[in-house]
């Protein structure tokens, strides 16, 4: 979700010279944050905001004629019942100082070769991973396994002895095996012909390279050898969905101010941040891209330079104009939107699950973006027990048409409160005033069409608030 505030006006519009005044915390609020800071289980304090400068600050945005919203912004939510681990976040740690620096990105994608058999390559081809496109179908459960139940599928499902895997197991200690081990295996499957065991050494190799690595950087769970059991169920599961619930697990593993590395499926975060924020990244277009291949063959990879706070003051400065809200418009001739993305309920991968909650991001849909409720309150507990069934008829568990609202006639199109609501329970800003490069500018927010028009990049011609 885009932060509302930028260093650039807006299309047809001016900005402002002057800084913005931040209302400073009353003493009552310092000494509730001084209290928490000392007792670390506590959540976050929200800091008290004087009534008269907050009527001031609302007149003065009476008074504009170009919509501009005045930062109201202490460095923390006001309302933390949605981020409710804000104080461990590491946006809470850089705005007092703390910087950890650059993430660690754990990635195998130059381990992973073509299958040489044509037979092995047919299934790869059939399982639904070349490429990920599919959402649909059936979540899989992984199983929780010890080291010696993962002996027991080695001999069991790679048919290698059990000596091999034994001492395979005492090398990892756990119930995982090496990558190198997995590739040795699989050439020696291969050269003696036992090719349904290469294709499971294969898709167990393929998918720690490419959708489930892990921190690790060199192991690979042997409880995945569970989903390739049946070769020809493999392109049954949703492996789109699965790829989704790591993604989050890991994105919101690194939000955290301690962690050092992130993992996952980078492939399909790096494409969404190239396709939605092309003025947060150079992006160098692949020029083998063939209309009709998947978006992330789009772009080709770049190396970057290790400077985070180049991208943050950039982010600081986004607006609406800054973002593609529905970027993949022009590609739905090669790929239809389906019905599943308007589902609402859990995905899961394994034993990871996570809520989907398309009323959160109605702009890409295409929708007006209204005041969402809370994800903590989305569903009962009890229907994480039921999330493969509601998953496998997700046409009935769509966002009914009441909840998603009329369409946008205007990019970034939102409900008059909620940037007040979001500027409340988020983090706006990831540098506080006096660290920034450049005076800032306050937020504009485009809400009813007046002067301008754009196109979106795919042909629709789109009115912004100037």
């Amino acid at each position: 979700m885009a932060k509302t505030r930028g260093a650039r006006p807006s299309r047809g519009g001016e900005s402002s010279s002057q800084p913005v005044e931040r209302v400073r915390p009353t003493a009552s609020a310092r000494q509730r944050r001084l209290r928490r800071e000392v007792q670390e289980t506590q959540e976050d304090v929200v800091p008290d905001v004087a009534e008269e400068e907050v009527q001031a600050n609302d007149e003065a945005q009476q008074g504009d004629p170009v919509g501009v919203q005045v930062e109201v912004f202490g460095g923390e939510p006001e309302d933390t019942s949605v981020l409710r681990t804000f104080h461990r976040h590491v946006a809470s740690r850089l705005w007092n100082g703390e910087d950890r620096g650059t993430l660690k990105l754990v990635s195998h994608g130059r381990k992973l070769t073509a299958p040489v058999d044509t037979y092995i390559r047919d299934i790869v081809d059939n399982s639904g991973l070349v490429p990920l496109i599919d959402f649909t179908g059936r979540l899989f459960s992984l199983p929780a396994i010890g080291k010696d139940e993962a002996n027991m599928m080695l001999v069991s499902l790679l048919r290698a002895s059990h000596a091999y895997a034994y001492a395979e197991t005492e090398v990892t200690r756990g119930a995982c095996v090496r990558l190198s081990w997995l590739r040795d295996f699989y050439a020696n499957s291969v050269q003696q012909g036992n090719l349904d065991v290469a294709a499971r050494a294969y898709l167990l190799h393929f998918v720690d390279c490419t959708i489930f690595p892990d921190k690790s950087a060199t192991l690979v769970r042997v409880s995945y050898l569970e989903v390739f059991r049946d070769l020809h169920m493999v392109g049954t599961f949703a492996w789109g969905a699965a790829a989704l619930s790591f993604l989050y697990e890991n994105l919101k593993d690194a939000s955290f101010h301690n962690t050092r590395q992130i993992a996952g499926y980078l492939t399909l975060s790096q494409a969404w941040i190239y396709e939605h924020f092309p003025h947060i990244v150079t992006r160098q277009p692949n020029s083998q891209y063939e209309e009709g291949e998947p978006l992330s063959k789009k772009w080709a990879p770049l190396r970057g330079t290790g400077d985070v706070s180049i991208v943050r003051q950039a982010l600081d400065r986004l607006t609406h104009a800054d973002v593609i809200w529905m970027p993949y418009e022009a590609h739905r001739v090669h790929r239809p939107f389906h019905d599943v993305s308007w589902y609402r309920g859990y995905i899961t991968c394994g034993s990871i699950v996570f809520p989907h909650l398309p009323e959160r991001v109605l702009r890409r849909y295409g929708h007006i973006q209204s005041i969402p409720p809370s994800p903590h309150d989305a569903f009962p507990v009890s229907a994480i027990s039921d999330v493969h069934y509601q998953f496998l008829h997700y046409e009935d568990h769509l966002l009914e048409d009441v909840y998603r609202g009329p369409q946008m006639t205007i990019l970034g199109e939102c409900v008059d409160d909620y940037f007040r609501w979001y500027h409340q329970i988020s983090h706006p800003y990831l540098i506080p005033l006096d660290g920034r490069v450049a005076n800032p500018v306050p937020c504009r927010v485009p809400r009813v069409a007046t002067v301008g028009s754009t196109s979106d990049g795919v042909g629709h011609v789109i009115s912004y608030q100037v």
